[in-house]
């Protein structure tokens, strides 16, 4: 690099902009890639970026039982890592080194670290790990947190075990990362031609390098702790041969790692704004839906028992006192209105919810509060239907103040009926029709308001589950961290 501050602090940026993603409780995955890629770029981009003298970071991993432990114990030829038929044996990180470096703590994980003294040591560290697939989930995390921070991995696995799906979950993670692994199919008998081109064949297939190194079974013996360093002579060529060009492979696995971490950082971003897109698209959707609820809402029954029925048409005197009766307006004001309230409100909460809890599937599996959602939409139903109130009061005191109380009852009847009204045309004549019209429209329209609230509160609440997702500042730090490296790809 031309520049380590430089990049340093573009990486220093980006992780900073990753760390300052605000995520919810329902995106547990995107956390999860968040706080991968900060941490590689914090513990191993950034510190790579700064000190080139560091040994390179071999770290060892594979499943119960597949020898990584007596690998490590022969390549060195030192006893590091206490091998036996227990599993796991290992179950802390071992870092064996020759001289002493920062290898106590790799990415928040405490490590043993062994001084020793080997050829093989000279600019590398060895890092025998725990297994990757046993009951004790918090080992794969522990490994899969030190491949993170790799600077080549050698996954080891035997005859029995290569096909398994935990290592091969592994190993996809550790491709993606864009880290050098060096397959080892280790306890190869005269019995395992079949399992090594099957292994070869699976590599090939998944895009891995399918250059096996094998190393044949040997009997260790009760307290054996090492293969006879024949067995092992290959994979200490390969390691050499890293080792001699540590400047070159250290500098290749930290392209490979720096382009990886970037389109990850990418990939991440377009996640986001996919999940904003979505929750765009539910909040459309849901006023759509919403909106077209409320004319098809059964309001037929809110304005029952509000007046007397009106008499015969042809008994004009009847029908004219029916028309002046004036008794029973303060009555209708305080306790008619407050029957077409109650009965809009509840109608409106109980579709309102019947749709959060049973037609809005998706809505469910969102794990949305449905009753709070439907509780907390009551009063905003009530003030929609006091409001309609005082909107048909306006209208039967403008057409006739004297019998404006009874204009009201007949009104709200009639824009809440699904038939037909006779006392509308009694009251209103020609106008009845326009009058009913526009009354009814009024209610719809405040309504949809109420219902338009209700998208609003379920668009919140997904809100407040996903979190605050900002990426510019995402954006403009990876733009940072590519005008960095332009020139050197140049």
């Amino acid at each position: 690099m031309r520049d380590r501050n430089e990049i340093g602090g573009a990486l220093d940026r980006l992780a900073a902009a990753l760390e300052s993603l605000d995520f919810g409780p329902d995106t547990a995955q995107l956390e999860d890639e968040r706080d991968r890629i900060a941490g590689i770029i914090r513990s191993y981009l950034i510190p790579r970026s700064a000190d080139r003298t560091t040994p390179m970071l071999v770290v060892f991993a594979g499943p119960t039982g597949s020898g990584k432990s007596t690998l490590v114990n022969s390549l060195s030829g030192l006893e590091v890592s206490r091998t036996g038929p227990l599993r796991p044996t290992t179950t802390a990180p071992v870092v064996l080194a020759d001289r002493e470096h920062a290898f106590d703590r790799i990415a928040g994980v405490e490590c043993e670290v062994v001084v020793g003294r080997a050829p093989i040591l000279e600019n590398l560290a060895l890092v025998d790990t725990p297994d990757i697939d046993s009951t004790a989930t918090e080992h794969r995390a522990i490994t899969e947190t030190l491949i993170d921070n790799a600077d080549v991995v050698v996954f080891v696995t035997s005859a029995l075990r290569y096909a398994d799906l935990v290592p091969w979950q592994v190993l996809r993670r550790a491709r993606s990362r864009g880290t050098p692994v060096i397959h080892v199919l280790n306890r190869v008998s005269s019995s395992s031609s079949g399992a090594i081109v099957d292994l070869k064949s699976r590599l090939d297939a998944a895009g891995l390098d399918d250059r096996l190194i094998t190393v044949p079974q040997h009997y260790l013996g009760e307290d054996g702790q090492r293969v006879p360093s024949l067995a092992v002579r290959s994979l200490a060529k390969r390691l050499a041969s890293l080792a001699a060009n540590k400047e070159e492979v250290a500098g290749n696995a930290f392209a490979r790692v720096l382009d990886g971490i970037v389109a990850q950082s990418a990939g991440l971003a377009r996640s986001i704004d996919e999940l904003v897109d979505d929750i765009d698209d539910l909040e459309a959707g849901l006023s759509v839906e919403l909106s077209n609820r409320v004319p098809r809402l059964t309001l037929d029954g809110v304005g029952d028992g509000l007046y007397p029925p009106p008499p015969d048409p042809q008994r004009e005197r009847a029908l004219r006192r029916w028309r002046r009766r004036a008794g029973p307006e303060r009555h209708f004001a305080k306790a008619g209105w407050s029957k077409v309230v109650d009965r809009v409100e509840s109608i409106v909460h109980a579709d309102i919810r019947h749709y959060l809890s049973g037609e809005g599937r998706s809505l469910r599996e969102r794990g949305l509060p449905v009753d709070d959602l439907a509780s907390r939409v009551r009063p905003a139903a009530r003030s929609a239907a006091e409001g309609w109130s005082s909107f048909v009061h306006r209208m039967a005191t403008d057409h006739d103040h004297r019998n404006s109380w009874l204009m009201e009852a007949v009104l709200a009847d009639a824009a809440t009926s699904e038939g037909p009204v006779p006392a509308v045309g009694l009251l209103f004549g020609d106008e009845a029709a326009v009058l009913v019209d526009r009354a009814r429209r009024e209610l719809l329209g405040r309504l949809d308001v109420v219902y338009q609230l209700v998208v609003s509160l379920v668009v919140d609440a997904v809100r407040q589950g996903v979190g605050d997702l900002e990426v510019s500042e995402l954006r403009a730090a990876l733009g940072g961290v590519a005008a960095t490296l332009t020139p050197v790809h140049a």
